[in-house]
């Protein structure tokens, strides 16, 4: 199998190696395959990369979540060519119908919903019934960044599993230092028991890669997952010493300084070129809002 990672820039400062769409090439049957499609705007660089990469061809996409930087050229796909699409249930009805979707991204996102532009309607008669994938790939529910999150495990045959994680186990920037970059993908509303036991389902599966939806690809799955897991739970601790000690939830800027100089995954934020330092840092205030509203009561 060949995998393409296809970063998925769009036209607002730092969003590059952000998102991005992985095709999985089986030349050996002819198929091609996309986890995740990302923004509808984004759809000619998908289009250009299934030119060069993928035979022409899209025979199946397998969707992690249904919002917008992810599920938002699923229409597309379809229309283009004939792909099957997979989605798990909870997200089914905003790829039939997506205008309540599209609302709720308007008025949540703003000018960067429109960034990403409208989706079309998923026809249901393309839509893989529920269970079922291409050969060799499998899922598992992960709830947590999003309640209608899956994540997809490919068994190549030969000892090899790749994972496809989304965002249940966070945010990674491949090639970084002095450590991996790694951040926790839990905007408002968080709920950590849940995202923990999708994670722990994950660790499970005995996956020896894990490519990642944001952004790039790692080995030793198990062990990335680890982290990710370690991570959230750090992040626990910070945040409810700091409410204890009398920080204020709404006080982001302190618990972002006390996490940049105690979580040795966001060391390397530091380093990140400037425009995608400031992206991160706008998102990593997301995750720890996530976090306040999680853990307030427990201060």
């Amino acid at each position: 199998m060949k995998y393409v990672n296809i970063d998925l820039p769009v036209k607002k400062r730092g969003f590059r190696r952000f998102i991005s769409s992985w095709l999985v090439r089986d030349e050996e049957k002819d198929r091609t395959y996309l986890v995740d499609t990302g923004p509808a705007s984004t759809w000619p660089i998908v289009q250009n990369a299934v030119e060069i990469h993928g035979g022409g061809r899209v025979d199946a996409v397998l969707l992690t979540h249904v919002h917008l930087d992810h599920a938002g050229g699923a229409g597309l796909a379809v229309s283009e060519y004939g792909a099957r699409i997979s989605a798990a249930p909870r997200g089914v009805p905003h790829l039939l119908e997506p205008s309540a979707l599209w609302k709720g991204s308007v008025d949540t996102l703003g000018e960067t919903a429109f960034l990403y532009g409208e989706p079309v309607p998923v026809p249901g008669e393309s839509l893989f019934a529920p269970g079922v994938l291409p050969e060799g790939f499998s899922s598992i529910d992960t709830p947590g960044h999003a309640s209608h999150h899956q994540s997809f495990i490919l068994d190549e045959g030969n000892g090899e599993k790749v994972l496809f994680a989304g965002e249940a186990a966070g945010i990674f920037l491949e090639g970084e230092e002095p450590f991996p970059y790694l951040r926790p993908a839990t905007p408002p509303r968080f709920f950590p028991d849940v995202t923990l036991n999708s994670i722990e389902r994950l660790m499970k599966a005995g996956c020896t890669r894990i490519c990642y939806s944001h952004f790039g690809a790692a080995d030793g799955a198990k062990d990335m997952l680890r982290l990710a897991k370690d991570q959230i739970l750090f992040w626990k601790d910070v945040v409810i010493a700091l409410f204890r000690k009398g920080v204020s939830p709404a006080d982001e800027e302190t618990i972002f300084l006390e996490l940049l100089e105690r979580d040795p995954f966001l060391a390397a934020w530091r380093n990140l070129e400037p425009d995608i330092r400031d992206r991160e840092r706008e998102f990593i205030g997301n995750s720890i809002r996530g976090f306040c509203g999680a853990f307030r009561a427990e201060k």
